[in-house]
């Protein structure tokens, strides 16, 4: 089945949509997941999945973490990634790989917007390419700001490098959920911070103190996000010893008039507890979500045993370390003196 049988067009998303003569995108995902659930029984009980998901509240240097307990997510935690064995299996996010019942609907002409079968959060979508391509950030940053603006403030969008929690590193694709539940959202608003611009219409800044080490801006103006974000991409890849595209995660909501987009640098992919053996082990694989305060914890014994402290140690091996964080925000504040 290819792309062009996947994608579900207005007419016959029409029955599951509100009034609207011409619905914008974020109608037609919320239309799409009706119509979904209807027809689409493993994802009907994925969702129904979610109302049995458990928290457990943490605290990592004085912020909120919320350990999710989700036993169905134990297929992306425990994904292997390795070259050989990417190059061995079908792609999972190619058209003719997907559940016979899924279905989609487009973005623009290059993506398509998919319900994610092991969902971590409620409307929890992958836009994926219709191209099997690998998954970069460059050149695709504008999409992520634009479905951001596109699904609007219920919404953040989030990026996942290769190296850094894709489970799908051969395909370049981004994710969506429902945002109220992400503490580091909230955080944001009311942390103390560290400025490092504010011209441009940009406002750039770090969070002092925090649980790990974050780049965040602010601000209206597309192209002026592009070329902040391509000088930090840029600066990382040098300052890491990156040969190509540096390990990042990114989240990117926005709000009545204006995008926010976190960028957290990573210095591994996946703690050392993920492959130590016996009582220390803990499946726990960190990417946007997670780095972002909603940890998933797919086994029930790890997540009855993690502790604050353990959140603090993983959030500290997997995120870029001081001294090499320290040198970029330096980078950049120096950068905007010179300006």
């Amino acid at each position: 089945m290819n792309w062009e049988e996947r994608v579900i067009g207005i007419e016959s998303l029409r029955a599951y949509l509100p009034n609207k003569s011409e619905p914008d995108f974020r109608s037609m995902v919320e239309g799409l997941l009706e119509q979904q659930l209807e027809t689409w029984p493993m994802l009907r009980d994925a969702v129904a999945g979610l109302s049995r998901v458990e928290y457990k509240r943490l605290s990592a240097r004085g912020s909120e973490v919320l350990a999710q307990f989700n036993p169905q997510r134990i297929v992306s935690t425990g994904a292997k990634v390795d070259a050989a064995t990417i190059k061995q299996r079908p792609c999972f996010l190619c058209a003719d790989n997907l559940p016979a019942e899924e279905r989609g609907v487009a973005y623009g002409n290059d993506f398509v917007a998919l319900y994610n079968p092991f969902p971590v959060l409620p409307q929890h979508l992958v836009i994926t390419s219709r191209r099997h391509i690998p998954q970069t950030i460059a050149g695709n940053f504008g999409t992520l700001l634009d479905l951001a603006l596109d699904l609007g403030a219920g919404y953040f969008v989030l990026y996942n490098g290769a190296a850094c929690g894709a489970s799908a590193p051969d395909h370049l694709h981004f994710q969506a959920c429902e945002r109220k539940r992400l503490p580091m959202l909230r955080e944001i608003e009311s942390w103390d911070r560290r400025a490092l611009s504010n011209d441009s219409g940009i406002e750039a800044f770090t969070l002092t103190h925090y649980r790990l080490n974050a780049l965040i801006a602010c601000g209206n103006d597309r192209g002026a996000l592009i070329g902040w974000f391509d000088r930090v991409e840029k600066l990382l890849a040098e300052i890491t010893g990156a040969e190509s595209e540096p390990m990042i995660n990114l989240v990117v909501t926005r709000d009545a008039n204006r995008w926010t987009v976190i960028i957290f640098p990573r210095g591994k992919h996946r703690p050392d507890r993920y492959f130590a053996e016996g009582d220390v082990k803990l499946t726990v694989s960190p990417a946007a979500i997670d780095l972002a305060g909603v940890l998933v914890v797919p086994q029930p014994d790890h997540f009855a045993k993690i502790t604050s402290r353990d959140v603090e140690e993983i959030y500290a091996e997997v995120t870029l370390d001081d001294a090499r964080f320290g040198r970029v925000v330096e980078a950049l504040f120096d950068e905007h003196s010179q300006d």
